[in-house]
């Protein structure tokens, strides 16, 4: 009986992660076709990318307070619906400033949604004493699998941004009012003593510094998983030579290697320990950043990003995974503090990429991914410290 609920409820759960994965691969998938919509440079681009970081950080900033007032379940419902109502809004933007107003709206749905949406896995990991976070990071990538396929094929046909979302919302949008009441309800503290040490560390407003050392290694991590989807597809449109419906298929490639290991990766975690998974999928996204800048080939280029996917996919379930197990923090802090020093890799890097990019091109600008998983191969030494979640 046990099992078969928490089946039912990761599914529940990763219904809602696949959500922000589709918008996600949506919009990168076409955005060589919202480029040319809106008549951006390079730069434009990257102050819109700037502008959805700066609302999504203010969406995650603030998301702490709304879910210990109204709960994760109700936020991840009232922002989720907020999130595909703006997709269509955004598709249909003509000039950069619009573009850019939109992105705003929809990174303040996103940075809710997202807090949320781990709070709600965090509390499934620890309900059932069984990792899950990896799985649900899957759902993601496959949310993004199926949004820059359907950007490939959606492109093919020169079908315009805004139809391709409307009719792609629409059908994740059916089983909607199914899901919503079947959400985890947030776990209610028992004990006086957390109680008081979490009063205590909020009138204090600082996280534990494990807390904030894994939320660091996250924004590398967002920021190089970052670049694959906002740049790749341009890369090989502009650099590359590649046509845009091939062009599209780079975050797709990045995704469906991430979701095959983020499938497998929370029974690898039974088997291995965080530190070697860290450190391997670090080191395999070395190997496929350093294709990616190095081939000429644009088949070669797909799978540089492909060995990319497979070797980041674990880093950021593991993040949240090992804040949220620290002693004394609540999922929605811990899923908190790394979502927004996550998206504070998002917020950095777009317009550093993007000025690069105009000023030397883009495929210089792009050592700057090379270099962040570099630093994340560093940092899978902080794997060794703390514990691990329950298996």
């Amino acid at each position: 009986m046990k099992w078969t609920r928490f089946v039912r409820a990761k599914a529940v759960c990763a219904y809602f992660f696949m959500g922000p994965g589709l918008v996600y691969g949506l919009i990168t998938s076409r955005m060589p076709a919202m480029k040319a919509q809106t008549g951006a440079h390079e730069a434009e681009i990257g102050y819109v990318l700037l502008a959805f970081g700066l609302s999504a950080l203010v969406g995650l900033t603030v998301s702490s307070s709304l879910i210990r007032r109204f709960s994760s379940r109700r936020v991840l419902q009232v922002c989720c619906l907020g999130m595909l109502l703006v997709l269509p809004l955004t598709g249909s933007m003509q000039t950069p400033l619009t573009f850019g107003l939109a992105s705003v709206l929809m990174g303040i749905f996103m940075g809710f949604v997202d807090v949320a949406m781990n709070a709600q896995a965090i509390q499934l990991e620890q309900r059932f004493a069984a990792p899950c976070l990896a799985l649900m990071h899957g759902t993601y990538s496959l949310g993004g699998l199926l949004g820059a396929l359907s950007g490939a094929l959606f492109s093919s046909f020169g079908i315009s941004p805004f139809l391709h979302f409307c009719a792609v919302m629409a059908l994740y949008a059916v089983l909607l009012p199914r899901v919503m009441p079947r959400l985890q309800r947030d776990r209610v503290i028992t004990s006086r003593e957390e109680e008081a040490e979490r009063s205590r560390r909020h009138r204090l407003s600082m996280p534990p510094l494990l807390v904030m050392l894994f939320g660091v290694l996250a924004a590398c991590c967002y920021a190089a998983e970052g670049t694959v989807g906002e740049w790749g597809a341009l890369y090989l449109f502009t650099v590359k030579g590649a046509g845009e419906e091939t062009a599209a298929l780079v975050y797709a490639c990045f995704a469906v290697t991430t979701l095959c290991c983020r499938m497998t990766a929370d029974m690898a975690r039974t088997h291995f320990s965080d530190f070697t998974l860290a450190l391997t999928g670090a080191l395999l996204a070395v190997i496929g950043m350093s294709t990616v800048l190095a081939a000429d080939a644009v088949a070669l280029c797909l799978l540089g990003y492909a060995c990319m996917g497979f070797g980041m996919a674990p880093l950021v379930p593991l993040c949240f995974s090992r804040a949220g197990q620290i002693p004394g923090v609540s999922p929605s802090e811990a899923s908190a503090v790394v979502s927004v020093m996550g998206y504070g890799g998002l917020l950095m890097f777009p317009p550093i990429i993007g000025n690069v990019a105009h000023a030397f091109g883009l495929g210089k600008a792009l050592y700057i991914a090379l270099g962040l998983v570099l630093i994340i191969a560093a940092g899978s030494a902080l794997f060794r410290c703390g514990r691990r979640a329950a298996s």
